[in-house]
């Protein structure tokens, strides 16, 4: 439970920090301030992470955690294809229900892609799964479960994501804030899935994090309608609740008496 509550209150403190910090300067519009957040925001997990492990394990223990969380688990080809079409999938339903709905806005330029490409990599998706889902998911499905481990996972890394409404040039200062969170706890517990799939490797959640952030990169969307939101939360909430029936179906499977 320590490495949990460290791992908890420095990733936190330092989202929050960052924002008191630099929150005014943000405001005046500067760009650099912006990233000034972002990258040691999204990075913070990951290094927060392995510093916990070398200080609680020793030496090796870093190596370890690496290896394990960033291995190719032989007979999880599946999960990493589920895990790599299923968000962009539901981002492309949730586009095409926002436009239809009027909520359209012009997709990015074909020549900004590369550059939205390199924003994706080093933001979010790679900064993010060795600590959220490598690191925290396992230690607290030792105490819980692995289905209550996974929606407290969700649900404080939702919270987590409550700092980045706060900071000036963020896109979040238009989300629906409710719906975004309540998408991101749901997304959560995707990641949470695939990542127990995956044989516990970050190779699946890496793909999945990266491959919505990347399919909601393009555009053609504004980021402020209210039904391309609600239409990722019934998506993700419909897997949701898929995962609960199948998690409760094989645990009353496994209880059941052999027969001869």
């Amino acid at each position: 439970m320590t490495q949990i509550a460290l791992f908890l209150v420095s990733v936190f403190g330092v989202t929050w920090t960052l924002l008191l910090v630099l929150r005014s300067v943000a405001a005046q519009g500067e760009l650099l301030t912006v990233l000034a957040w972002i990258l040691p925001t999204v990075w913070s997990p990951t290094i927060i992470a392995l510093v916990l492990t070398r200080w609680m394990g020793g030496p090796g223990a870093v190596r370890k955690e690496i290896r394990a969380r960033l291995s190719y688990r032989r007979g999880s080809g599946r999960w990493l294809l589920f895990a790599g079409i299923a968000p962009p999938l539901a981002t492309a339903i949730a586009v095409f229900t926002a436009r239809a709905a009027g909520d359209g806005s012009p997709f990015v330029p074909s020549a900004a892609i590369p550059a939205m490409f390199v924003v994706q990599l080093v933001t979010g998706a790679v900064g993010e799964e060795l600590g959220w889902r490598g690191f925290l998911l396992p230690r607290l499905g030792k105490r819980f479960g692995e289905m209550t481990a996974a929606w407290v996972m969700a649900i404080l890394w939702s919270l987590w994501h409550v700092a980045a409404f706060f900071v000036p040039g963020m896109p979040h200062q238009i989300m629906p804030p409710l719906s975004t969170l309540l998408f991101v706890a749901l997304f959560g517990v995707f990641l949470a899935f695939v990542f127990n799939r995956a044989g516990e490797s970050v190779l699946a959640t890496i793909l999945a994090h990266l491959s919505l952030n990347i399919a909601s990169g393009f555009g053609g969307v504004q980021l402020s309608s209210i039904v391309f939101w609600r239409t990722l939360v019934v998506f993700f909430g419909t897997l949701a609740l898929l995962i609960i029936i199948a998690s409760r179906s094989g645990r009353a499977a496994s209880s059941q008496p052999m027969r001869r």
